[in-house]
């Protein structure tokens, strides 16, 4: 097990809290991010695909360049679906070509996994029942599994609480979708925040390890740093899967008002109480 920091730039959290200063350029938000989290103890950093896409051709190469030289390191890429691009309703072309572009850039970089959380992208718009909208979210699912399959990549379903979105709001929902859907390359993230505002223990984690790619963490209310107000049902949830062995990575993936001191309090949460 391994533990990773999420960097800046998900589409729940587009920026400081605090207004703090922001890097001006994707590939200086992303290579000093990745800098700043290394040096802190972190074994590996995930990005958002809006920073991967933001990157400019020649920055894109530049950071294909530092990773070649063992200068960078990317591992997983979340928040997949921008939020305007209604997967519901959007056409199919549309969507295959901004899928291509997200995993494409992943797999440049280095990225074994897509996290498809994007709560807004995936909403069910009222005119459509709950079993059309899992039809058009299975179909987009397959169709970018097919499209990562030729890039070694995997597609990791994030359940998201009902507060953001109205499809796939538990572990066991998407497990049930990541089983149906029998794929290789479609597989399931748990997120500790979401499991605890919908009420999930660490048991639907262990009963469905096989398929899940690895977990985020942060600590509900306001998806702050882990350990912040004191991380009880952490705690709990890491002394579970402690017992159970088991063993798939953990990211940080929360707001954070001072990276650089926030960032490390965090890491040694998890350290400390939870594995």
């Amino acid at each position: 097990m391994q533990i990773g920091c999420a960097l800046m730039g998900g589409t729940f959290m587009p920026e400081f809290k605090s207004g703090a200063h922001i890097v001006e350029t994707p590939f200086e938000r992303i290579f000093s991010g990745y800098r700043k989290a290394v040096g802190m103890g972190y074994d590996y950093v995930e990005a958002s695909a809006s920073e991967l896409l933001a990157l400019s051709k020649d920055e894109l190469n530049a950071l294909v360049e530092k990773k070649d030289k063992g200068e960078f390191a990317l591992r997983y890429v979340n928040s997949f679906v921008r939020g305007d691009l209604k997967i519901c309703v959007e056409k199919q072309e549309t969507l295959e070509k901004y899928a291509r572009e997200v995993i494409s850039r992943a797999h440049m970089l280095g990225a074994g996994v897509v996290v498809f959380g994007s709560g807004a992208a995936r909403m069910r718009p009222d005119s459509m029942t709950h079993e059309q909208g899992i039809k058009k979210l299975s179909d987009f699912i397959v169709m970018c599994k097919n499209i990562s399959k030729e890039y070694g990549i995997k597609i990791s379903l994030e359940p998201l609480n009902s507060a953001e979105t109205n499809i796939i709001n538990k572990v066991s929902q998407g497990a049930e979708l990541v089983r149906r859907l029998d794929s290789p390359e479609i597989v399931l993230l748990a997120d500790a925040f979401h499991m605890a505002i919908e009420g999930e223990s660490a048991s639907v984690i262990i009963e469905n390890e096989d398929i899940i790619s690895h977990i985020h963490v942060s600590e509900a209310p306001g998806r702050v740093y882990p350990g912040k107000y004191g991380g009880e049902y952490l705690i709990k949830l890491g002394k579970e899967l402690k017992e159970s062995k088991f063993d798939k990575d953990i990211t940080v993936e929360c707001c954070f008002d001072d990276f650089e001191k926030e960032g490390i309090k965090a890491l040694r949460f998890v350290k400390e109480k939870m594995l």
